[in-house]
């Protein structure tokens, strides 16, 4: 939710726009070539890994070993096939860009606006949830034969391992922290 008593751009950023609006369409339009690349190596990637059978081309079929799998192998084809040259070229239209930039431009930090919060915690739980399931066997069961029960006990019980094994800590520091207070 935006807050509406926040500027969008104030008039130090519409005059850097104004000034500097090629660069801003160039790298518009980098971004964008960079972005139909990534698609087309993403398309590529499936066809080619259901062709070879790398993957099961039903996705009942599948397990979470397949997609950790796919994910990791697509990683690499992109990071290959695109990353490889949009590293370089933005590295170098960067370098090029910020050397012509007036000195006073230069040291302008810019604004960052205020995040809601992380999802470091939700990551936390997904990470755990994998270990849950690589543990309780289920990490080459096609998805096909889950239960909803299944699923469901294996997420909370990747919930319940990260709130013992961060909450306790926490916990304790908590009532170290108010011990510590209600002392002095």
């Amino acid at each position: 939710m935006m807050n509406n008593d926040e500027i969008l751009l104030d008039d130090k950023d519409k005059k850097f726009v104004r000034r500097h609006w090629r660069m801003l369409a160039v790298i518009a339009v980098f971004f964008s070539v960079a972005a139909i690349a990534g698609l087309y190596v993403l398309l590529w990637f499936i066809a080619t890994a259901q062709v070879a059978g790398f993957i099961p081309a039903m996705l009942g079929q599948w397990t979470i070993g397949y997609v950790i799998n796919f994910i990791l192998h697509l990683i690499f084809w992109e990071l290959l096939l695109v990353a490889s040259w949009v590293i370089v070229i933005v590295a170098i239209i960067f370098t090029q860009w910020y050397n012509k930039l007036p000195e006073e431009e230069r040291g302008s930090k810019s604004k960052r606006g205020k995040r809601d919060g992380s999802n470091a915690f939700s990551f936390l739980v997904g990470l755990t949830w994998l270990i849950v399931v690589w543990l309780d066997g289920n990490w080459n069961l096609a998805l096909e034969s889950w239960t909803l029960n299944t699923w469901v006990y294996s997420c909370l019980a990747a919930l319940a391992w990260d709130l013992l094994i961060f909450g306790i800590p926490i916990a304790l520091g908590i009532i170290w922290w108010i011990r510590k207070d209600s002392l002095e």
